[in-house]
C-alpha cells in the first residue's frame, strides 16, 4: 500500500509540473492586417501590422521577449517569421507561408488542460488496475 502512495503522489505532482512547464515554454506572438490597435500580441487581440512599420514595432517587441514566433495573419494565409538574437542583433531568421489559419487556434483548450487530462486518466486506469488485481489476488483467481 505505501508504494501505491509514493506512486499516487508522484503522478500528482507530474500531473502539477508537467503542464505548467509545457505552458510556460510557449513565446507565440500574433499580428494581423486585420486588425485596428495595438493588442497584447495574442491570437484574441492581434497586435496590427498592416503596415511596414507597425511589422517593424511588433518585431521590437518580441525582441524586447528575448525572441519568439511571430504569426502574421494575412488574406488567405499567415505568415510564420522566427525572431531571434544573434550576437547583438534581434532578427527575423526565418519567414514561411502558409495557406490557412496558424496552428493551435482553433478550440481553446490550453495544453496544461490537455496533459493533466491525460495523466489523470492514465492514472485512474492504473488504480482500476491495481484494484483488480488485489482481488483477484486475495480471491485466489
Amino acid at each position: 500500500m505505501k508504494k501505491f502512495r509514493i506512486v499516487l503522489i508522484l503522478m500528482v505532482l507530474l500531473a502539477v509540473l508537467i503542464p505548467s512547464a509545457v505552458f510556460a515554454s510557449y513565446d507565440v506572438y500574433y499580428c494581423s492586417i486585420y486588425a485596428d490597435g495595438f493588442g497584447d500580441g495574442s491570437y484574441e487581440y492581434p497586435w496590427a501590422c498592416s503596415t511596414e512599420a507597425e511589422f517593424d514595432d511588433a518585431v521590437d517587441l518580441i525582441c524586447d521577449y528575448g525572441g519568439g514566433i511571430l504569426y502574421e495573419e494575412v488574406e488567405g494565409g499567415y505568415y510564420r517569421h522566427t525572431i531571434s538574437w544573434y550576437g547583438k542583433a534581434c532578427e527575423v531568421t526565418s519567414s514561411k507561408y502558409y495557406q490557412g489559419y496558424p496552428p493551435d487556434t482553433g478550440i481553446t483548450l490550453p495544453p496544461p488542460f490537455v496533459i493533466s487530462a491525460a495523466l489523470v486518466l492514465g492514472l485512474s486506469l492504473f488504480a482500476v488496475g491495481l484494484v483488480v488485481y488485489r482481488k483477484r489476488s486475495a480471491n485466489n483467481i
